[in-house]
């Protein structure tokens, strides 16, 4: 009995001790136990301020614990804000226009980014003119994406004839391997794909978005009326975040390159590259959604043809509560 009683001693002894060395590690982050709030996203350079709030702020959330769901389909995140698996997602600006367009309950209530896209060509091809030569194939990430709306902006800025040319809706991490396959002649995605491609000796950049159309809108996040609702606290928090992810971005474009490799898909250096050369080639700073942004866009998915006319109603796509008082917040802060 006394050997046992000085077990138990012993161990007690070896619990408090344990106890209070987990507990004067600072090196242990404080765990989040607030409810998980799923967000949508691809591996894609204009979801990166997403990554800067997981990697840097998740454990300064108050009212909720980040959760990103990453897909590889556009339709697969499209599945799942219907499905109302996701409370939002990063979406192309175009395509979320479209869903709301047809009746999904959500709005736009940030812009992720503005630019951030490049037009990659097949060494084969020696300039954008040489389109009109033969049919070629170029890919995009969906026909609803500001990728489409620049490949035509692009094609009618040096004069190629829309019949020479086939779009083809693809994923993002498939476009490398069917440049180099010879699948396709070439394609325009976000950053920092063509980045890679250039950097792999697959393909050239024939052109990059500010040069097709400057400070056009990107990627936007896109949440629903639910999530609106129901935890306007939450979404506060997540957009003051957000925003303060996009200008860590802008002020540390190495740390945010490396933070963000697992967003990207492509090593920190590839990326850096994206952010800071040129400067403008992807742009954090601006993350507030207009009523013209939205206009701009419609009016480019009219003259493609994919949508009949310019709603009337363009204030119905999106939600700027939020998104100005956060930056109303930050921009008080900035001048204290």
């Amino acid at each position: 009995m006394k050997a046992v009683g000085l077990s138990l001693k012993f161990l007690l002894l070896l619990s408090i001790l344990s106890g209070v060395l987990t507990a004067c590690d600072s090196s242990l982050p404080p765990e989040n136990t607030q409810e998980a709030i799923n967000i949508g996203r691809l591996i894609c350079g204009g979801h990166l301020p997403l990554a800067i709030v997981e990697n840097k702020y998740q454990n300064e959330l108050k009212t909720f614990r980040l959760q990103t769901v990453q897909s590889h389909d556009w339709n697969d995140v499209v599945r799942d804000m219907n499905s109302g698996e996701l409370a939002g997602t990063f979406i192309l600006s175009p395509l979320a226009m479209q869903l709301i367009h047809e009746g999904f309950a959500g709005k736009i209530v940030l812009k992720a980014d503005r630019n951030g896209n490049g037009f990659v060509l097949s060494k084969n091809i020696k300039s954008i003119e040489q389109l009109n030569k033969h049919k070629s194939i170029i890919a995009v990430p969906h026909i609803f994406s500001q990728h489409h709306v620049l490949l035509t902006m692009v094609m009618q800025q040096h004069g190629i004839d829309k019949d020479n040319v086939i779009v083809l809706g693809m994923p993002p991490r498939d476009m490398i391997a069917s440049l180099k396959n010879g699948e396709i002649d070439g394609f325009v995605v976000g950053e920092p794909e063509g980045n890679k491609a250039i950097s792999l000796g697959i393909g050239w950049m024939a052109a990059i978005s500010p040069e097709i159309w400057k400070d056009h809108m990107d990627h936007v996040f896109m949440v629903s009326d639910q999530f609106i609702n129901q935890k306007p606290e939450e979404l506060q928090e997540l957009i003051n975040y957000l925003i303060k992810g996009g200008q860590y971005i802008e002020s540390h474009p190495h740390e945010a390159a490396v933070m963000g490799v697992n967003y990207t898909g492509s090593a920190a250096e590839v990326f850096e590259k994206v952010l800071t050369d040129p400067p403008d080639w992807i742009d954090y700073s601006d993350m507030v959604p207009t009523q013209n942004d939205i206009s701009s866009m419609a009016e480019k998915m009219v003259n493609m043809k994919l949508w009949k006319k310019v709603p009337d109603d363009l204030g119905r796509y999106i939600d700027l509560r939020f998104v100005e008082k956060a930056s109303q917040k930050i921009f008080q802060k900035n001048n204290l």
